[in-house]
């Protein structure tokens, strides 16, 4: 089933390491004698020589009309990957139809131009083409995945899913009794609550507070809703491309005019307004009878483009970002067992940076993890990082960076990301320079200015005791 409604959280990857336990000469005993057993010469391994990591090059193309798309070309594979990020997401729905990017985009792909759904999809199945949409907070964004012999069949079907999507009555009926059912779903579901209650506490009537449907607002979309949603929004100015794989900026160029050429100059976006967010420091408990209970934490955090962001990120891993390297995990579940999963991250909204975090732990324990949180967060504000856990963190970024380029359809999507942060075209090869220049003073510097204790708001669903 197509995934309609997601939730726009941090991941994190963890390295993996290899451990083998080296292999020493031992004694056997026979007949109450001990004899050695004649020991193997160790077997060595060739020297090995690390192979460098080369950042890959970023290339900015141009058609003649104007539109530009950032390019890595890659010819060692046979795919072709496209992201495209129009701003004006789910927070730019108006008000009583909440649900409308997410509803449009689960559509885009039911059927475009000429072709109705049966017959889309089974053009793509045929040529192996991927073609994806997606709506977040801020923004909508759509992808492409084609093998470089399709690379003309497959624009030109993207050109029609952005162009021309068919929104037949059937397809729209069926995505939103979907709908319906994940709207069901998500009500026993406790983290889903919790996500939804944060956001209804923090942003009270916000667009950022009514970003999750209700069954109400779905019924009132119309096709003649979802048509203006996609002649607003999917505009050449408000377009941003990045494109990686085996195509060269030559071969790109008349492509690019093809499928883009059709859609309007000009957007038409209700971005929403600025927003002070409704935190201080309390716990909020909605009960509901699971045997664990969800949370989520946090209160505001530091926007993408801010000078200390590359400290924050620092940070952020040390203190729960990193998994089981992090302070928050070491404490809370390695040392007092109190909590199945711990972490933190940087939520990076346009109109209101956060750091969050969300905790599962038993109802009769979540009252001493809660505590724990609140001792750990004062003391990495007030002390900062430890040098090692600095230098860790430094490693485990900058080492799995290149992840971001192991697929060409990461990559594509990380080109387009580089552009709508405004991170210029040169990213790819000052990141690491960014990560290992601050310094550990400034580290401590931004923990006080990131965490904030007497602002930590903690929203729990379940039945904890003592709470």
């Amino acid at each position: 089933m197509k995934k309609l409604i997601a939730l726009f959280l941090c991941c994190f990857i963890l390295p993996f390491e290899a451990v083998g336990a080296p292999t020493t000469a031992s004694g056997v005993v026979v007949r109450k004698k001990i004899v050695k057993k004649e020991t193997k010469p160790k077997s060595v391994l060739p020297p090995v020589t690390p192979m460098p990591f080369h950042t890959p090059e970023v290339r900015k193309v141009v058609t003649d009309s104007g539109i530009e798309a950032w390019l890595i070309e890659e010819k060692s594979t046979p795919v072709i990957a496209v992201s495209l990020i129009f701003k004006g997401g789910k927070a730019s729905d108006p008000k009583r139809l909440s649900g409308l990017s997410s509803l449009a985009m689960s559509l885009m792909d039911e059927g475009a131009g000429r072709y109705n759904a049966e017959a889309f999809s089974e053009i793509l199945s045929e040529k192996a083409i991927n073609i994806s949409f997606s709506a977040f907070t801020d923004t909508l964004s759509a992808n492409l995945e084609t093998l470089r012999e399709h690379k003309e069949e497959a624009f030109d079907l993207f050109r029609l899913t952005l162009t021309s999507p068919r929104f037949d009555r059937k397809n729209v009926q069926r995505i939103k009794e979907q709908m319906y059912a994940v709207i069901d779903a998500r009500k026993g579901d406790p983290n889903a609550v919790a996500f939804e209650r944060w956001a209804k506490l923090v942003y009270k009537d916000h667009a950022y507070g009514r970003t999750q449907p209700t069954k109400k607002s779905i019924r009132a979309i119309t096709r003649a809703n979802l048509r203006s949603l996609v002649r607003d929004r999917l505009a050449k100015d408000n377009l941003i491309i990045g494109v990686a794989g085996n195509i060269s900026a030559e071969e790109l160029k008349p492509l690019l005019e093809k499928t883009f050429a059709d859609l309007p100059e000009k957007s038409y976006v209700k971005q929403a307004p600025a927003i002070t967010p409704e935190l201080s420091n309390r716990t909020d408990v909605l009960s509901m009878d699971v045997p664990q209970s969800a949370v989520l934490f946090g209160h505001k955090g530091i926007a993408r483009n801010d000078p200390d962001f590359y400290a924050a990120l620092l940070v952020n891993y040390s203190f729960g970002g990193g998994s089981f390297a992090s302070r928050l995990f070491k404490e809370v579940r390695e040392k007092n067992g109190l909590a199945y999963s711990i972490d933190t991250f940087l939520n990076t909204n346009r109109l209101s940076p956060m750091i969050m975090g969300s905790v599962g732990s038993d109802n009769a324990k979540l009252a001493d993890a809660i505590k724990i949180i609140q001792q750990q967060w004062r003391l990495m504000a007030e002390e900062g990082p430890a040098e090692q856990e600095l230098n860790d963190a430094k490693t485990f970024i900058t080492g799995s960076f290149p992840l971001a380029f192991s697929s060409s359809k990461g990559l594509a999507s990380f080109l387009a990301g580089m552009q709508y942060y405004d991170l210029g075209i040169d990213y790819l090869k000052r990141h690491d320079d960014l990560i290992n220049s601050v310094t550990l003073e400034q580290a401590k510097k931004t923990a006080a200015r990131l965490l904030l204790p007497d602002s930590l708001f903690f929203v729990v669903v379940g039945k904890p005791a003592n709470l």
